[in-house]
């Protein structure tokens, strides 16, 4: 406990103030500290103090202590500050008022007056008390006084009276004490900061600094000291510099300043902390961190490492908080192929073609008519490839004019238009990042974001609007479109170039009205009812539509029938009798079909082998010619039995003969 001497003229006649000051360094400094009062003319003539520090209401006793005090280093002169709480009163006089200030004397009233100055009482003429000059009536005047607890001194005749209570130690004084006595500040903080708030501080500027060096200290505290990651930095020969907690548990260090970090570590760690590289894995203690090498400089001279060691763990634990993140950004893919109802061959090749894409990271082009689910296809992909658990950031390039479609795709920097945001913002290639960016409706951009989008394609790079800065992106792009992109390139409004570049795996989803076995479990998914609700009659009549905004209006049209209970009224008009034909668009007769597929395996006969029956069911498909695998099997069977085409197992598959060219020649 340290013994603290406050030392007064006298304190006689002051006892309510003494005490209000040793209440609150009792309340501040708790069992730190014993209080002890004098009064200067009241102590014995040869009497020594003892304390371990000599608080003085002024500075003209210090004079008379020098019989009394031994250590003058020991001696801290008191500041005075008012309360925050007893300005109030003070701010409701009258603007240019006459006010009298009272203190126990003249000196004291006038450091009052100056005080009540600098905090920012400006809007009155303050007048300090003299009492000797009291009896010449020059006060009688006035109707307003202001006083620091003397009300005793307050001349009677002044009709209001505002009491400022007694001024307290300031804030000041209270940081030279604790420094004095070598207190810990930050055992001290939660007292300290809330007195700080509650006086009126002269200095500003200090009061300011003094909290923002708390919140900084408290800051380092919290991400350094007390971080997730060990931190441990050394000078350039390895002496030990700091370290924090973490640090010192991973690599068992004892935390003490200016040691040979080598004295406490293994031969094998200092090896490899001294030819580590950035961005290391090491093994300690059965544990798997990573480690980053960072060499400290001072005006082009190594001085230090600070090395980081970031857990196995907690970089999984972040990875599952990123993901979290983005899931609630929506920058994720919610489907997989599991989400895609069908029963149709042709859509098992096309599911198929995508898984095998899917693992590589190629660009793929995904084509089809609107609303076959091309964006179901690109979620799907994202989901099955190495990047899943990336972000995966999907745009229709044709819902947005090209000066916005270019900023939301490459970001912009600060100012580069009316409008932006202060610091900038970063594109959609930078948020997806690792992961995959989706371009539905890409035949529709514009050619000067074609030549962007072809840089992005072949540098893996992109910059920011109104930046010279090259930023590299690691993206995987799927693109769509519906348009026949080859028209648009004759057209001269797509570019070559970025054509091929896009088109490098190409997928095409075919329409519903090719893949008919595929509407009634469709339906039936988006009803959410069982098969028995719908009648042959229904039946009939969805499959003999040929829906030309395919899945998507086959959806629509669930949500009219579980509203209403009645298909809408353009399916009744396109009912047809129950032996409709398997082709949707047009009607192929037999010898017609027969010759289609005989031309299709001609175009992909190779000298080893040709096109297999998914291949052909696909190639059919694209020409709007819906059969089952069943049918073609028989099919490809007379035409074998015709001498026209061998067929063969495994990958082989069908190739055509002389005699089959023969027959298409005629």
């Amino acid at each position: 406990m340290k013994q603290i001497c406050v030392i007064y003229d006298k304190w006689t006649g002051n006892e309510a103030a003494v005490l209000h000051n040793q209440q609150i360094l009792e309340e501040l400094f708790g069992d730190l500290i014993a209080v002890r009062n004098y009064g200067l003319h009241e102590m014995d003539e040869d009497e020594v103090l003892e304390g371990d520090a000599f608080l003085l209401s002024n500075q003209m006793l210090l004079s008379g202590l020098r019989r009394h005090i031994l250590d003058f280093k020991k001696i801290i002169i008191m500041g005075r500050s008012i309360q925050k709480a007893a300005i109030t009163e003070t701010m409701k006089i009258p603007h240019d008022s006459d006010v009298l200030v009272v203190n126990d004397s003249y000196t004291s009233s006038s450091s009052t007056t100056y005080q009540l100055y600098q905090i920012g009482i400006n809007h009155l003429n303050l007048i300090p008390f003299d009492q000797s000059q009291e009896n010449t009536g020059i006060y009688r005047s006035l109707k307003y006084a202001v006083t620091t607890g003397e009300l005793s001194h307050v001349p009677s005749y002044i009709d209001t009276v505002v009491d400022l209570k007694y001024r307290v130690i300031s804030f000041s004084t209270m940081l030279e004490l604790v420094n004095l006595l070598q207190f810990d500040k930050d055992r001290l903080m939660d007292r300290l900061i809330p007195y700080m708030n509650s006086i009126a501080m002269v200095d500003l500027g200090f009061h300011d600094n003094y909290r923002d060096s708390f919140l900084k200290n408290q800051m380092l505290d919290l991400v350094v000291t007390d971080a997730d990651e060990g931190i441990l930095v050394v000078t350039e020969s390895y002496q030990h510099v700091y370290s924090n907690q973490q640090a010192n548990r991973i690599l068992h260090l004892q935390k003490t300043d200016h040691m040979d970090l080598m004295e406490y570590i293994d031969e094998d760690l200092e090896e490899m902390l001294r030819n580590s590289e950035d961005n290391m894995l090491i093994e300690l203690s059965d544990e798997h961190y990573v480690l980053h090498k960072i060499p400290l400089y001072m005006m082009d001279e190594l001085i230090g490492y600070c090395f980081t060691l970031q857990g196995e763990k907690d970089l999984r634990q972040m990875e599952i908080n990123l993901n979290s993140h983005l899931r609630q950004k929506g920058l994720y893919a919610q489907h997989t192929f599991t989400d895609i109802i069908h029963t149709s061959a042709v859509m098992d090749q096309c599911i198929s073609l995508a898984k095998q894409a899917a693992v590589t990271d190629h660009t793929i082009l995904i084509r089809g008519e609107s609303g076959t689910g091309k964006e179901l296809l690109a979620q799907s992909i994202h989901n099955y490839s190495p990047r899943k658990n990336q972000p995966f950031v999907a745009i229709n390039c044709a819902s947005l004019p090209e000066s916005l479609l270019e900023s939301l795709l490459f970001g912009y920097d600060e100012g580069s238009f009316t409008g932006a945001k202060k610091k900038g913002k970063a594109g959609l290639f930078e948020q997806a990042h690792l992961g995959t960016i989706f371009l539905d409706e890409i035949g529709d951009i514009s050619p000067n974001l074609q030549s962007q989008l072809l840089r992005v394609l072949q540098e893996k790079q992109i910059m920011r609007i109104g930046s010279d800065k090259i930023i590299n992106v690691d993206v995987r792009i799927i693109a769509a479109t519906n348009q026949n992109l080859e028209e648009r390139m004759q057209a001269g409004m797509f570019r070559s170039d970025l054509f091929y570049r896009l088109n490098v795996i190409p997928l095409s989803l075919p329409p519903l009205r090719s893949r008919q076995e595929d509407i009634l479990p469709l339906f039936q998914t988006f009803i959410g009812q069982e098969e028995s609700q719908i009648s042959v009659d229904m039946a009939q009549c969805l499959t003999a539509y040929d829906w030309p905004g395919n899945v998507r209006q086959l959806e629509n049209t669930a949500i009219y029938f579980s509203t209403f209970h009645q298909l809408p009224y353009y399916l009744k008009e396109a009912a047809v009798t129950p032996s409709a034909p398997e082709v949707c668009t047009e009607y192929h007769p037999p010898e017609d079909l027969n010759r289609i597929i005989l031309q299709l395996i001609a175009n992909g006969t190779e000298p080893f082998h040709g096109p297999g029956r998914n291949l052909l069911l696909t190639q059919l498909a694209s020409r709007n010619i819906s059969i089952s695998d069943g049918k073609l099997r028989h099919l490809l069977t007379d035409l074998e039995s015709s001498g026209l085409i061998t067929i063969s197992r495994g990958r082989r598959g069908c190739q055509i003969t002389n005699a089959g060219l023969s027959a298409l020649q005629h």
